[in-house]
């Protein structure tokens, strides 16, 4: 039998070591996520070059409603959601046209299904490199601070000071859940809002 020398095999493990954590790394977050900012921000097609194409769905959403009114909070919509993702990463980006009047996009980037959820020190250096990027588009005076809710463990948000070509806010945010007794939770996303959107006359 081939004996294999314990110095290759050290250096293979280290090698898929290294490969494994480069699946899920800021890097290749960094640049799907950009993609999906620069998709809706600029209103162009996203750029999906060198990512597989895991296909089309449709997602449903119902009438947000108040018990005692007929009259919904929110209307229900549903949209065309495409997936993809890079070779081997641990992230897939999703882009989202949900179908309204007029149609409003949305691109967010998650895990990939059967990914380990962000530990608490993951989630620590997610979030200090988007607030680099938020810096970065804040201080070049085309962004603006733009937190969601107060909802998870982290949430920050950044929208361009222009408005959409349908006259919408755009907001683009990380959020993230690690807190204990709370369902796991990582998206990145660059969405135009569903209300509050004047269309240019």
């Amino acid at each position: 039998m081939r004996r294999v020398p314990i110095f290759a095999i050290a250096v293979a493990l280290c090698i898929a070591s290294e490969s494994s954590a480069s699946d899920r790394s800021f890097e290749t977050w960094s640049q799907l996520w950009t993609l999906c900012r620069n998709a809706v921000e600029q209103g162009e097609r996203l750029n999906v070059e060198g990512l597989i194409d895991l296909g089309p769905s449709t997602k449903v959403v119902a009438p947000l409603t108040v018990e005692g009114s007929d009259i919904p909070l929110l209307p229900g919509w549903d949209a065309q959601e495409h997936t993809w993702q890079y070779p081997g990463s641990a992230f897939v980006i999703v882009e989202v046209v949900k179908n309204l009047s007029p149609p409003r996009r949305a691109c967010s980037v998650k895990l990939a299904p059967d990914t380990p959820a962000v530990t608490p020190d993951e989630e620590a250096d997610f979030a200090a490199e988007f607030m680099k990027q938020r810096r970065s588009l804040v201080v070049a005076g085309t962004h603006e601070e733009r937190n969601p809710d107060p909802i998870f463990s982290t949430n920050f948000g950044v929208g361009p000071i222009a408005r959409s070509a349908n006259g919408c806010s755009i907001i683009s945010g990380l959020q993230i859940e690690t807190r204990p007794g709370r369902e796991p939770l990582f998206i990145s996303f660059s969405a135009e809002q569903s209300l509050f959107c004047v269309p240019e006359t």
